[in-house]
């Protein structure tokens, strides 16, 4: 309580001090005012003039003559979201539906109408025009924000399928700050109540007449939103680039290094699903049950011995890069541009999971379960007599759990570990025509991928533990009448080594090469067409191992196959097998694109697309269908088609980009749990959604701004059969068919104030759309402060009214069946923090 009292005075004094800030400059001086809005006036009318690189075939086009949707953040935008993570970020674009929860890595972004709990799949991420992870795989552990980041830009389908792998219905590209002709240089601190600290700089100079340099990077340590009573996040990345300017273009030289440490945050108990709360022992705003009560969990070998992982480490990332950027004018007409790109990933994922909702248990109804009545028929010749709960740290016996920690609940926790350790190449090579009514570019993508381990899951145990904030280990009893212990169904915790899930490894390469070529043609002074066709050769290659089940511990039993230690749980292991499996796969697949942009004015446009796109298999899918237990292949393509039709007006007062879609995901695979062991009923179905995605400013005075973006959808499931049939026309699950964010913003002399105000739609966590995600609203507030042109303040509030509004639901339970429980899993999204930060410019 007192926990929660400190981040609440904290709060209040920030807020205090954003007050102070704006009311000591509401007297302003009206020449200095407008001089402020003309500077910025172009970003408020959605910044359609800015020239896009992202999704574009040639040079010089701007946003209100682009024929695809986008949106752009520059660098102040950029620092105002003041992101978490990257998909904190996305939040911003309309059209993604983010699931950004589970702290400032390992989350969901989702575009137009595709289910949440998907990662980044079928969002190409690129940096500088460059795919950061061929396939996708875990991507914003390695595409981090700081100010090296110049701006953002993100198209919605449109030519994401033809200009990138891997992104068919979205490509957001951030473009890294260059070193300028003057020497500069950046340096941002920043802190927040729960105990982040984070530095960020940028330097750059000429360094000859030719060339110039820059570096730049960032590091940060969080105790983390939710208290895990341990520094949950910390580590940072260091940028390098080069620049070399010629007569006739450009090369640019770039290095990067992240070594970085990041918490995920699983679903909480919560209770009453119609209105979600939290219970006893647990805030749902900013509690978790990770804590140092589990930070340290010991893992059983085959040979006897214990192998200890520390939640600390987390999930711990190593990314290196070394790349190369050419523009080259080769005429007047014909030009080059060609980049490549080396990276080194070393990723180990170790988190905390939570299964179904009835783990969440009765503290005295699990002990009357029948695998601890076997304990003590076991244990009876001991002269066991009860069960009894023992805390695994200090090993006191709990003798009443009818009230434990307020709400009498145990569960169990299912330690997750993954590791990618892989070296990518990609390169593309582009030549481009500009004639006088044609621009022609012609384009080759390659992708190379060696895995020396692939992130296949691996289970090696499940862990009981009480319902509390931090909650500690429990070890199961048996006890003698005089409560001393004589036998255990549980070691350290834990109820088991061999959960019989699965211990796969996996190991591979995967090459890819496409083929695009783009026309754009200008029919007349206001109608231009473009169309374009990517053709994709994908070669797979992998390596997996199946899991040697139920291993008998060296050292377990005696010569007569007697337990040793009357410990129930220390017998038998899961171990990788000895047994390698191998399959290789070639596929092919075309993307094609057409669309047109007619300009009425320079301030008014009309354009429309309709794309055919696909997503390779994943190299990483073999690996995981073996441990899945199923004959075992690569994920088939999934392809998706869509049309959309939108408008943009730039006005004096007024901007608006309005975007009629539909987009169908084609195959995409369902995955449904039919029994109490986990049998797994896969379908193969399709979504459809229409929708309206919105992005509008108005400038209601010289003072004041208003922006609203988002999107209006209907999201279905279609193709279901069998048991599954009456799930047709359901809407696609973890999916918001509203999405609304509005922000006025009131400048002033030396800076400005603004809220967000962002609004979510009803959805559903599972398929049948029984156990509903209720709409909710949060509240941003910040304030910018600009003490001279090179010395600025932020100070941002999140979530400023403490919303309880849940992301997911439970995406791991038995049956698909979540609803109708008094207590149940789901992942609340993070409570208020505050954070400022001081910006200095030399």
């Amino acid at each position: 309580m007192s926990n929660n009292t400190s981040r609440y005075n904290k709060h209040l004094i920030a807020l205090a001090i954003s007050g102070v800030l704006l009311g000591s400059h509401t007297a302003v001086a009206q020449t200095k005012v407008q001089e402020t809005q003309e500077t910025t006036e172009k970003k408020k009318l959605l910044d359609l003039e800015r020239i896009v690189v992202t999704g574009s075939g040639g040079r010089g086009q701007t946003k209100l003559e682009s024929s695809v949707s986008i949106t752009t953040l520059n660098a102040e935008q950029l620092a105002r979201e003041a992101p978490l993570g990257t998909a904190d970020l996305l939040e911003s674009v309309p059209g993604f539906w983010v699931e950004d929860s589970g702290g400032e890595t390992n989350n969901n972004v989702a575009p137009r109408g595709l289910r949440g709990g998907e990662g980044f799949r079928y969002i190409g991420v690129e940096e500088d025009g460059l795919p950061v992870v061929y396939d996708g795989v875990w991507v914003d552990f390695y595409q981090r924000q700081d100010i090296t980041i110049e701006h953002m830009e993100a198209v919605r389908g449109g030519t994401s399928g033809l200009l990138t792998t891997n992104g068919p219905a979205a490509l957001v590209n951030f473009i890294t700050r260059k070193p300028d002709d003057i020497e500069e240089a950046t340096i941002r601190l920043t802190a927040a109540d729960y105990g982040m600290y984070r530095g960020e700089f940028f330097y750059g100079a000429p360094i000859s007449d030719n060339w110039k340099m820059s570096i730049g990077g960032s590091y940060r340590r969080s105790d983390g939103v939710r208290d895990t009573e341990f520094t949950a996040d910390h580590g940072g990345q260091l940028r390098l680039n080069l620049v070399r300017e010629f007569d006739k273009g450009q090369l640019t030289l770039s290095a990067k290094h992240l070594n970085d440490h990041t918490t995920f945050f699983v679903p909480i108990p919560l209770r009453d699903q119609s209105d979600p709360k939290g219970i006893a022992g647990v805030d749902p705003q900013h509690g978790t049950l990770i804590g140092n009560g589990q930070r340290f969990l010991h893992y059983l070998q085959p040979d006897g011995s214990y192998k200890t992982r520390d939640l600390k480490d987390g999930q711990h990332t190593k990314f290196s890069t070394l790349g190369y950027h050419l523009d080259w004018e080769l005429s007047d007409r014909w030009l080059l541009n060609t980049a490549g790109r080396y990276s080194q990933f070393e990723n180990d994922m170790y988190i905390l999971l939570n299964f179904d909702n009835s783990t969440l248990v009765n503290a005295n109804t699990r002990l009357g379960q029948q695998d601890v009545q076997n304990m003590l028929d076991q244990f009876a010749s001991d002269g066991a007599v009860a069960a009894r709960y023992r805390y695994v740290d200090s090993g006191e016996i709990l003798t009443d759990v009818s009230n434990l920690n307020g709400n009498g609940l145990v569960t169990t926790s299912y330690p997750l570990y993954s590791r990618y350790d892989a070296e990518q190449f990609v390169n593309k090579l582009n030549f481009t025509y500009e004639g006088d009514q044609h621009t022609l570019t012609i384009g080759w993508l390659f992708a190379y991928v060696d895995a020396d381990s692939l992130p296949v899951d691996k289970w090696e145990s499940q862990f009981l533990t009480e319902v509390k904030d931090n909650a500690r280990l429990l070890d199961i009893v048996a006890v003698n009448s005089n409560q001393q212990v004589v036998g255990q169904l549980t070691d350290h915790g834990s109820t088991g080594y061999a959960p019989g899930w699965g211990q796969a490894t996996a190991f591979g390469t995967s090459t890819s090469n496409s083929l695009f070529i783009n026309e754009q043609y200008q029919a007349t002074d206001n109608l231009r067409i473009d169309g374009g066709v990517r053709i994709e050769w994908l070669e797979l290659d992998s390596t997996a191992s199946a899991t040697t089940f139920a291993q008998p511990v060296a050292g377990a039993f005696d010569s007569a196959g007697n337990d040793i230690d009357n410990n129930l749980a220390n017998n038998y292991v899961d171990m990788p097998s000895n047994k390698f499996l191998s399959k290789t796969r070639s596929e092919t697949e075309t993307a094609w694109t057409v669309g047109f942009n007619y300009t009425f004015s320079d301030d008014v446009s009309v354009f429309g697309r309709y794309a055919d796109a696909f997503e390779m298999p994943r190299l990483m899918s073999f690996g995981q269908n073996i441990h899945s237990g199923v004959d075992a292949d690569f994920n088939d393509s999934v392809n998706l088609t869509f049309s959309e039709l939108g408008a943009r007006y730039a006005g004096d007062s007024i901007g608006a980009s309005l975007t009629l879609f539909r987009t169908k995901f084609n195959d995409l695979v369902e995955r449904n749990f039919t029994g109490s062991d986990g049998e797994v009923a896969n379908q193969t179905i399709d979504t459809v959604t229409d929708g309206l995605e919105f992005e509008t400013v108005w400038q209601a005075h010289d003072n004041l701004q208003l922006e609203l973006t988002g999107v209006l959808q209907d999201p279905k499931m279609e193709g279901f059969t069998g048991a599954f049939a009456h799930w047709e026309g359901k809407q696609v699950k973890r999916t918001p068919k509203v999405q609304l964010r509005l922000t006025p913003t009131y400048y002033f002399d030396d800076g400005d104030i603004y809220l967000t105000i962002h609004h979510l739609g009803e959805r559903y966590s599972d398929g049948e759309n029984k156990f509903e995600l209720p709409a909710y609203t949060t509240i941003d507030m910040g304030v910018n402060y600009r003490f001279t042109d090179a010395v600025a303040l932020h100070v941002k509030a999140t979530n400023i009214s403490d919303e309880l509004g849940l992301t997911e639901g439970n995406p791991r339970a038995i049956n698909d069946v979540q609803a109708g429980y008094d207590y149940y899993y789901a992942r609340p999204i993070l409570g208020r923090t505050i954070s400022a930060s001081l910006t200095l410019n030399f």
